[in-house]
């Protein structure tokens, strides 16, 4: 059975990706791999989540096969996510992806550009509806 990949923190841009990969799923026949940060939600990212329900409650309303793991917060969530790719039978991984400012990608790093360059199986970027592209000169 197809095995995708689903990081999820309380955001807009998860949401957005939540979304991509059930239906995904539903088109693949394929069981969803959830993994959710123990992290609590930063209050502003958070604000982006319009349904309140649970998530467990959420994944077990789809029908779907799935698994929902909590991960440790670590400095960076890509060794979460690069490990259970490893260790697991998974196929394809879904991130949300946000905007970043040329100097926010320096200083900070980027978990998605770390999983869509290291991951050995392909990874698909999901923009939610409100991103506006950085403008360009």
């Amino acid at each position: 059975m197809t095995t995708i990949l689903l990081a999820y923190v309380p955001s807009a841009t998860s949401e957005a990706a939540l979304t991509y990969a059930i239906e995904e799923a539903r088109r693949r026949d394929a069981k969803l791999l959830v993994l959710a940060s123990e992290r609590p939600p930063d209050p502003r990212k958070a604000r982006g989540v319009t349904d309140q329900r649970s998530l467990p409650e959420r994944l077990a309303e789809t029908g779907l096969e799935h698994e929902l793991r909590t991960v440790p917060t670590r400095d960076d969530p890509a060794d979460d996510i690069l490990d259970a790719v490893e260790s697991d039978p998974v196929d394809l991984v879904v991130l949300g992806i946000r905007r970043r400012t040329p100097i926010g990608k320096i200083l900070l790093g980027s978990t998605s550009q770390r999983i869509a360059i290291e991951s050995p199986v392909p990874v698909v970027l999901v923009k939610p509806d409100t991103f506006v592209p950085p403008t360009r000169f």
